[in-house]
């Protein structure tokens, strides 16, 4: 019988202390700061705009579904260690190793347009203020933040980075109370219902509703807290916390053993009282760190979604084309002009940790979904399949910027399929392993279950419509 090691004293206890919950606040951390620059700043700032406050329920649904199967794909890895890709790769009905291609194949496909719509949508910022090519700062941002990101030199201009975007976020908050919205339309949009753009959208930027409502709302929940091409990765990265089983000194054994098992045969966690109450105190560790990182994305997203319905809309202002990051300036401004100057440096750092974070979180997805149908890659390991990531998502990159899209156009297939389908489908995977897998005692609680079945039908759905939509089969 397989045992997890003692966990940590403060997990022993439960509770919901802030202490504890930031000091297992880690990979979260990572994924908060890929999203932050554009699901949240861009993308929410964009939809309150065009929709007013009719959509904020989506941040909430959005939020839990998200939430939920990252914790699911979270708490399996901690519990078995072994990542969900592997055991998609065995267990899914059908030919062996189908399921985690078609999630790698998504993933793949999604880097090169989220690289390249964020380091546009800053390069078109730049060159916003005076000097310089939009097109040349694109590419010199994506290159000169892979170099960093594979030397490992970029601690310092990280911490600085959280200082600043950590000081904007508060701003942004107090922005919105400053900027007096409608409360009770706030209240109101957190209830789904019909949602259509506002009238002036059609006069002033009449592309805009070309887009179906839905198309353009889903566009924006994949945005929401990232998709799977950052959570496959999320969830490899808890292999250097070495939560739960993946801190057992024999993990890498314990693996080739799991490896050899039939494929419906149950994962041998021991059924003992005492190990059964360490695997709860364990699930905590990626409980606090996924409750840290999407409370602060929702958080951050509803005051962004407020802040563009109360002054963007009110204004009649849109980001979109080649203008998405500089209206939002008027968000610090109303608390103090001078923070409209701090914003330039504070949304430059922003944007640019998110294009420094993908690359790490790129490599540890593709590793984990082809290491889940390939010895090969297994034996090279994360750092040896880097290169092949670098090239693939840097070349891409470069050669959807150079089509002169803009930031909405790069990034709306990638959002859509890899942002919300895609999620929907693994967190189907997740409930199938837990069932067939997991011994009694560990499987998911009935809540959990419930919240990832809702959330996985919800996102599936949602990309179905959308990817019709986009496609013109639906109108």
């Amino acid at each position: 019988m397989l045992r997890l090691p003692e966990p940590p004293p403060e997990l022993r206890r439960g509770g919901f202390s802030l202490a504890t919950v930031l000091k297992f606040f880690g990979p979260g951390a990572i994924i908060a700061s890929l999203t932050i620059g554009s699901g949240e700043s861009i993308l929410a700032s964009r939809e309150g705009a065009v929709f007013g406050y009719t959509v904020l329920w989506a941040i909430v649904v959005g939020t839990v579904a998200k939430g939920a199967l990252v914790y699911a794909s979270n708490r399996h890895i901690t519990l078995t260690g072994e990542h969900p890709m592997t055991r998609f790769g065995k267990v899914m009905p059908g030919p062996r190793g189908w399921f985690p291609v078609l999630l790698a194949l998504i993933c793949l496909a999604s880097f090169p347009g989220w690289a390249s719509g964020v380091a546009v949508a800053l390069g078109d910022f730049l060159a916003s203020q005076g000097a310089g090519n939009a097109t040349a700062y694109a590419i010199g941002i994506l290159l000169f933040a892979a170099v960093l990101s594979w030397a490992g030199g970029y601690t310092v201009l990280e911490r600085v980075q959280v200082v600043i975007a950590g000081l904007m976020v508060v701003l942004v908050l107090i922005g919105v109370f400053v900027a007096q919205p409608d409360w009770l339309g706030v209240l109101g949009g957190l209830v789904p219902g019909s949602f259509e753009y506002a009238p002036f959208v059609a006069d002033k930027y009449p592309e805009i509703p070309e887009t179906s409502v839905w198309v353009e709302l889903v566009v924006f929940m994949g945005g929401l807290g990232g998709g799977m091409y950052d959570y496959i990765g999320y969830t490899g990265m808890l292999r250097e916390k070495k939560w739960g089983m993946l801190g057992h000194r024999d993990v890498d054994a314990i693996g080739r053993r799991l490896a050899a098992q039939e494929s419906r045969a149950r994962i041998p966690l021991s059924a003992e009282p005492e190990d059964v109450e360490k695997a709860r105190a364990w699930n905590r560790a990626p409980l606090f760190d996924m409750m840290a990182a999407f409370l602060a994305m929702a958080v951050i997203a509803a005051a962004f979604m407020i802040n563009g319905a109360a002054i963007l809309g009110e204004k009649q202002q849109v980001p979109e084309g080649n203008d998405v990051l500089t209206y939002q300036s008027q968000f610090l401004a109303g608390v103090a002009p001078v923070f409209e100057y701090f914003y330039i440096v504070a949304i430059v750092m922003v944007l640019f940790g998110t294009v420094y974070a993908l690359w790490e979180a790129y490599s540890w997805t593709t590793y984990e979904s082809l290491a889940a149908v390939s010895e090969k890659v297994r034996a090279r390991g994360q750092r040896g399949i880097r290169p092949y990531v670098y090239v693939w998502t840097g070349i891409g990159a470069i050669l959807m910027i150079a089509t002169g899209a803009d930031f909405v156009d790069l990034i709306t297939p990638a959002s859509i399929v890899g942002g919300v389908f895609a999620c929907g489908i693994y967190g189907a995977g997740l409930l199938y392993i837990d069932k067939v897998n997991m011994p009694t005692e560990y499987r998911m609680s009935k809540l959990l279950r419930s919240l990832v079945a809702v959330g996985s039908v919800f996102l599936t759905v949602c990309g179905v419509i959308a990817m019709l939509s986009y496609a013109e089969v639906i109108s």
